[in-house]
């Protein structure tokens, strides 16, 4: 009976000591991310570690992600909108550098003559013209209203001077060229006070004068601007054509610069030099807005096909 007994016991320990060395192990291999089979030593043993490793359901989910040919696909959507950014990013340096270009134009190059073939005024633009000649002043036409500029805004146009005793009209007035063809100039700015010729008779120039005068195309209007009113001598844009058929001229448009009608000016006549170089400069908000969905769907991506 003590020889049945004590091996039992022998079984029982040596049960025991299987046990705990299989627990040993088990902990030791937590990291690995298969768990072992089992095997017939182990079959019938309690299980006292049956936590799963930590990342192994993470390490299995990655494992199962993967890009393929969608993944590729929406890669194109960051990507697209990454070249528009750097292309706005271009065409901004290329815009300050057209700034640039028009503010030396405007105010600092030296004045061409006008030259004989008409039909190269469009692409003159913004140049400097000095001219000879005479004023009609029985003809005049206004557009309006008009924001006075002052000399001090830079490229962006001479800076508007926003007051409410400012908001007048510009005088569109024939000039006959010596030995040259009739075009309109802009004389400038005046106030609704001073519409009347006879409010500004010391300013109306008479006689040969020389002026410079700055090479302009039609106005860009937008949907905000009413129709000009020819009929009525209602002018609200600059139109070209219309003025030159209305005024009997050519098609060749001058604004007067400020030195030129500084004599005037001073008598009561328009205020010259209103010249507005009117070129938008917003791509840094649209540069900003394409690199931002850059941002926005690469972080997407990646965490729909990566994280």
């Amino acid at each position: 009976t003590k020889l049945i007994l004590l091996d039992s016991l022998l079984q029982e320990m040596t049960m025991f000591v299987r046990m705990l060395t299989s627990t040993v192990k088990m902990a030791t291999s937590a990291r690995s991310t298969v768990l072992r089979p089992c095997t017939a030593a182990n079959r019938n043993m309690i299980m006292f570690y049956s936590k799963v490793p930590r990342g192994y359901k993470a390490q299995q989910q990655q494992a199962e992600r993967k890009i393929g040919f969608v993944g590729y696909i929406f890669l194109v959507v960051p990507a697209t909108t990454f070249c528009l950014g750097v292309w706005q990013y271009n065409r901004r340096r290329w815009k300050i550098d057209k700034i640039a270009e028009l503010d030396q134009k405007v105010k600092r190059a030296d004045p061409i003559s006008l030259p004989d073939n008409l039909e190269e005024c469009p692409d003159l633009e913004y140049m400097r013209v000095k001219i000879k000649g005479r004023f009609d002043n029985s003809k005049e036409i206004f557009i309006g209203p008009r924001s006075l500029l002052d000399m001090h805004g830079g490229s962006g146009g001479f800076g508007v001077i926003s007051s409410g005793d400012k908001v007048g009209w510009h005088v569109i007035t024939p000039f006959q060229v010596e030995g040259g063809p009739r075009i309109l100039i802009n004389r400038g700015w005046i106030p609704r006070t001073k519409m009347d010729p006879s409010q500004r008779k010391e300013g109306q120039l008479e006689g040969p004068v020389e002026i410079i005068g700055i090479m302009r195309q039609d106005e860009e209007t937008s949907s905000l601007t009413p129709p000009n009113k020819v009929e009525s001598d209602s002018w609200y844009s600059r139109d070209i054509s219309a003025l030159a058929s209305r005024l009997n001229t050519e098609k060749v448009f001058l604004d007067l610069d400020g030195e030129s009608s500084r004599y005037a000016a001073d008598r009561g006549g328009p205020i010259g030099g209103q010249t507005r170089i009117s070129l938008r400069n917003d791509h840094v908000q649209y540069m900003l807005t394409w690199w931002g969905i850059t941002i926005a769907t690469s972080i997407l991506w990646a965490k729909r096909f990566i994280w």
